[in-house]
């Protein structure tokens, strides 16, 4: 992100969408070039609103509304949960008719009182949303100045869950003589943010029986609604994210600050020399408590109240040195030369503190010195880490009589995190284009209005790993030299190897396009197409057992990827009038093809951190679903010509190809893994559509992602932290799902088993198809007349009406009751194919870590604003 000409350490969530004046998108090799490294997987150019020459004009933009669910979970409903714990019993591997999570005494009473809670819909919330923003600007030939503040405040739709954010900006331009001119732009953010339960409360809530009430007979609150169960002090009344919301807190305080100064030295006529300084820094607090007896904490007393404590600060310095030469000679050739010199440092650390045990609740995170425990928090036990960039780059463009174009670039990076002997890459682009609308043959071509060719070719790196990889890490261990107990002494222990040859990955990128217009450019676009292939790629090794680390960073591999992007736009119904009728639609589709093409010479496959030669970088590797086993199965002696394992019918088949000549040999073994598809959708694309009539403006977004995979890990399970504990097993409620059973004998879901906590080849439920076609917005607006506005002072005025996420078009993941929305939240947390029932050998893919996946995290929103834009 390169915020008003300076690269941006924060993401664009940061920047207040009312500050952004334009937003660009570089991609090709040459146009990255300018950025460098930093710049590897393209550019986000925004530029902030600045002041303007003219009378002082104050814009005041603000909108009121509220956000709801997507769409629920679909779990059991009380009668249903009780035949799913009955047919759980009934198909017991380890005994059958018999159950271990019989229905307790308080739900055989829900069940005949007709009990049906809904623990989603009782938590679920209508959240509200404001934002306002005011500003000022204005100047004259000499000063311009900008100014503005803005207030953002989002209800989450769990109670208690909220973010606020005040924003400050000031821009600031002056000139002081012909020859010179400076600038400064600030801006400055404070933000609040609670998310008491954290992002994971719908999982908990679809565990929670629909057979309890939430309330005693008395009104209470029903404290603990599983008693009776094994479950009985595990889960707390999710309702005291209301009645306790006192004693459950995770807060967020971040305070963030973004300064820019720039100044101009017009030398000499067509030369200038420019510096930029930018200067960001961060600094958040975050503090929780989980006190005794509520949701986020089912233990009875203040012993076991947590807290945490954890600080942050981050700022990062670029300062720029740019000189410029631009001349035109003969009227036809247009130069431009560029010169840059720029350094960057990052600076980061971190540090946390856990308490256990407090006196009373209202301690919270204010003290920790009266816990009663006091130790580093596991999660951030303290960070450190400074990095630096250092770069020089020289540019030439040349225009010949405004048809031909020359673009070329060289730039070289020199980084702190890479090995001293490969701390530099030097890398060069060029760029050329041909207007074809310029040249004469083209002047009687009424019909065409705009026809550009352009071609680039470059080589961008990257230097993304994180700082003082090349040196290897340490972390803390014990050993006891050979005694029966007691003589534990502290010893670190190596887990990630040094790597003192690490280098700069690089790719070499070519790209193709044209820009077209048609019939006065009622029809206009772009086509480009692009082939990437990138060698020596920054990632993360895993190392065998026997090695005695775990991983090391390392260069490894090659990947080639290629793509096509096509934009149209069409201006379909032209207004013949002031306020007459028009409508102009927008239709973008692009896909991307990756593969890896090398891991290291005579290696086709790395299982380990699944890499394969010919498929792309994160795939899903394991068995095969091919339906259940069903009784006719036994019956004609298919299901006992697999000979191991021993299965029933009712579990899941998968597909056997692992005999010497890939044909069946009887057994489902690791071998039988193979890559089952990948999250590379096959094409990706957007359509929308503007009209406007007599004031009134009318617009609509489409988004659409096909052929893609997820993997939603609450459909699996493997016995420990992975998946959704206990599925199919009947103990606790899930999602409600297609199982059979003798009378309903399906493919879709094996049958519940009270016995099994982890079920053979699990994992296999969990790969979905992850298209969608979306609605993002619909946009409705409405400006006043100015005659209408009289002597109010105000010179524009239009009122809007604008829904956000409203419903989703198409998607089999949401028709098959998987869940409310198909886009990915996450990544990892997947089950491996190793580790669903210990079916398929030991071991795991490290790669699953990179898989997209949908968990049962706070559930997607559509949001509903009415809003006022007006200027004075």
């Amino acid at each position: 992100v390169v915020l008003d000409g300076i690269p941006f350490s924060g993401s664009v969530n940061d920047i207040d969408p009312d500050n952004i004046a334009s937003l660009d998108i570089l991609k090709d090799a040459s146009a990255t070039a300018i950025y460098g490294s930093r710049a590897s997987g393209g550019v986000i150019l925004i530029t902030t609103k600045r002041g303007r020459m003219g009378k002082s004009q104050m814009t005041y933009n603000g909108y009121y509304g509220y956000s709801s669910v997507l769409g629920d979970m679909k779990v059991f409903n009380g009668p249903e949960y009780a035949q799913f714990k009955a047919d759980a019993a009934t198909y017991n591997t380890a005994s059958p008719g018999t159950t271990a999570y019989p229905l307790t005494t308080a739900e055989q009473a829900g069940l005949t009182a007709g009990t049906n809670t809904n623990w989603q819909k009782l938590i679920y919330r209508n959240a509200m949303t404001t934002s306002n923003n005011l500003s000022v600007s204005g100047g004259n030939e000499n000063t311009q100045f900008g100014m503005g503040g803005s207030y953002y405040d989002q209800e989450g739709i769990v109670p208690n869950q909220y973010f606020q954010r005040f924003s400050l900006r000031l821009t600031l331009d002056h000139k002081i003589s012909n020859h010179l001119k400076i600038g400064v732009n600030t801006i400055n953010d404070l933000s609040y943010q609670n998310l008491p339960g954290g992002t994971g409360v719908t999982g908990t809530l679809m565990r929670l029986s629909p057979l309890d009430a939430p309330y005693n007979p008395n009104g209470t609150l029903n404290l603990y609604p599983l008693v009776g169960s094994i479950d009985a002090t595990t889960y707390v009344n999710p309702l005291t994210l209301k009645t306790l919301s006192s004693e459950i807190l995770n807060r967020t305080r971040r305070l963030q600050t973004f300064n820019s100064l720039y100044g101009e030295w017009y030398i000499l006529p067509g030369l200038k020399y420019r510096t930029n300084i930018g200067l960001s820094y961060a600094q958040a607090y975050s503090g929780s408590y989980n006190g005794p007896e509520t949701f986020v904490n089912s233990n009875t007393s203040l012993t076991s109240a947590t807290a945490f404590v954890d600080n942050t600060e981050s700022y990062t310095w670029v300062w720029e040195n740019i000189l410029t030469y631009d001349k035109t000679f003969a009227e036809k050739h247009h130069l431009t030369v560029t010169g840059l010199y720029s350094a960057q440092k990052d600076h980061y650390q971190s540090s946390g503190f856990e308490g256990i045990g407090f006196p009373a609740n209202s301690v919270l995170d204010a003290n920790l010195s009266l816990a009663s425990t006091l130790t580093a928090d596991p999660n951030n036990p303290g960070t450190f880490y400074e990095r630096g960039l250092i770069s020089f780059m020289g540019r030439v463009n040349y225009a010949f009589n405004e048809k031909y174009l020359l673009t070329a670039t060289v730039r070289r990076d020199g980084s702190s995190v890479l090995s001293p002997s490969n701390q530099y890459f030097t890398y060069p682009a060029f760029g050329l284009g041909w207007n074809v609308m310029n040249e004469d043959f083209m002047k009687s071509v009424d019909w065409i209005s705009n026809l550009k060719l352009r071609g680039g070719w470059g080589i961008t790196s990257n230097q993304g790993v994180a700082p003082y990889s090349t040196l290897g890490l340490l972390s803390n261990s014990t050993y006891n030299f050979g005694q029966a107990s007691g003589g534990e002494v502290g010893t670190f222990l190596v887990t990630s190897l040094a790597n003192t040859h690490l280098h700069w990955e690089q790719t070499a990128q070519t790209n193709l396009g044209i820009d077209y217009g048609f019939l006065q450019n009622r029809i206009y676009g772009t086509i480009d197409v692009y082939q990437q292939n990138t060698k020596d790629i920054l990632l993360q090794q895993t190392l065998p057992g026997s090695n005695g680390a775990g991983s090391v960073e390392n260069n490894l591999g090659k990947t080639t990827d290629h793509g096509i992007e096509i934009n149209l736009t069409t201006v379909d119904i032209k207004p013949t009038t002031p306020g007459g009728f028009g409508l102009t639609t927008d239709f973008n589709f692009y896909l991307n093809r990756e593969k890896i093409t090398q891991i290291i010479p005579g290696v086709t496959q790395d299982i380990n951190d699944g890499w394969f030669v010919g498929q792309p970088l994160t795939v899903i590797y394991d068995v095969k679903k091919v339906g259940i086993w069903q009784t006719a199965d036994s019956l004609d002696g298919k299901l006992q010509a697999q000979t191991s394992p021993s299965q029933l019918p009712g579990q899941i088949h998968v597909q056997d190809v692992s005999g010497p000549t890939g044909k069946p040999d009887g057994k489902i073994d690791q071998n039988d893994r193979q890559v089952l598809g990948n999250f590379q959708p096959k094409w990706e694309g957007g359509f929308s559509a503007t009209m406007n009539y007599m004031g009134f403006d009318l617009n609509f977004v489409i988004f659409a992602r096909m052929g893609m995979k997820l993997v939603a890990p609450y459909v699996q399970t493997d016995g420990s932290a992975l998946g959704y504990d206990f599925f199919m097993q009947s103990r606790v409620n899930q999602l409600k799902v297609n199982y059979w059973t003798r009378n309903n004998p399906t493919n879709d879901f094996p049958r519940p088993d009270a016995s099994l906590q982890s079920f053979p080849y699990a994992s296999t439920l969990g790969y979905l198809d992850g298209s969608f076609i979306k609605m993002r917005s619909i946009n409705v607006g409405y400006t006043i007349p100015s005659r209408a506005l009289g002597r109010s002072g105000i010179t524009s005025l239009r009122v809007y009406l604008t829904a956000l996420n409203p419903f989703i078009i198409y998607s089999p993941f949401v028709k098959e009751g998987y869940g409310p929305d198909p886009e990915g939240n996450g990544y990892g947390g997947a089950v491996s194919s190793t580790a669903a029932g210990g079916s398929v050998g030991a071991g795991g893919v490290n790669g699953q870590s990179r898989q997209i996946t949908v968990n049962a995290n706070n559930p997607s929103t559509r949001s509903f604003n009415l809003g006022v834009s007006l200027k004075f």
